[in-house]
């Protein structure tokens, strides 16, 4: 996320580890690698196990509840990597599993990293969460609308300016609110969401595209790589700093 602070603006910027003499010495990170991870150093080996063994338990448990919920999976003893893989993704599920992720890496990460301020992690582990799941809520909702309506229910073009819609508006809600929540009292420069930064975090709002059923996503398989991803965001989110 680009952070845009105005000249005139006293706030104090929390998000320093974008402009501090640290960033200025670690400057052989590009612009986009920031974007993605939100980080100034890089953690220790030891704390980058411990934060992707949080992310990665915190998908693999929710994955196995809701096998077994769709009687994929009758016993942990007969557990397999079929279960998992085949597990069929609705708006529940997406919502359960990225929080679930993002929430391990983060408290992974707070324990693991002594180093690192815990404010940054829970912040970030805010962003992630908003990121994944508010453009999820309004695709699904709307998609919701218009099975409901007879008139469009069966219309491509209708469903398809639903989807655009809902990520368009959801990106940018989901910043808003993350904010509003890591800064309730307006007392640090605001959090902004560039086409830049949507772009490079699209990646967070896969589920939207699994729920929708989009052709193209059900063809390749897309839903097989949504844990992988939310892992991916719980173990940025867990380390930055």
């Amino acid at each position: 996320m680009t952070l845009t602070v105005n000249k005139t603006n006293n706030k104090s910027n929390v998000f320093t580890a974008f402009q501090n003499a640290a960033h200025a010495k670690n400057n052989v990170y590009s612009s986009w690698y920031y974007k993605r991870n939100h980080r100034v150093f890089e953690a220790d080996t030891k704390t980058k196990a411990k934060v992707a063994a949080g992310a990665g338990i915190a998908t693999i448990l929710p994955m196995i509840y809701f096998a077994m919920k769709q009687n994929k999976l009758k016993s942990l003893s007969k557990l397999k990597l079929k279960h998992l893989v085949n597990i069929r993704y609705e708006l529940p599920q997406v919502i359960g599993l990225s929080t679930t992720s993002i929430a391990g890496g983060v408290a992974a990460g707070i324990i693991a990293d002594k180093k690192s301020n815990k404010k940054r992690k829970l912040q970030e582990g805010v962003f992630q969460f908003m990121n994944a799941t508010i453009p999820t809520l309004l695709v699904g909702g709307a998609l919701n609308l218009i099975k409901d309506n007879v008139k469009y229910k069966d219309s491509r073009s209708v469903k398809f300016a639903a989807i655009v819609t809902g990520l368009i508006a959801g990106m940018p809600l989901a910043a808003w609110l993350s904010n509003i929540i890591n800064d309730p009292k307006d007392k640090e420069p605001d959090r902004k969401l560039t086409l830049k930064d949507s772009i490079v975090n699209m990646d967070d709002a896969l589920g939207a595209f699994v729920i929708a059923k989009i052709p193209f996503v059900e063809a390749l398989h897309l839903d097989k790589l949504m844990p992988a991803i939310f892992a991916w965001c719980g173990y940025r989110a867990g380390q930055s700093n």
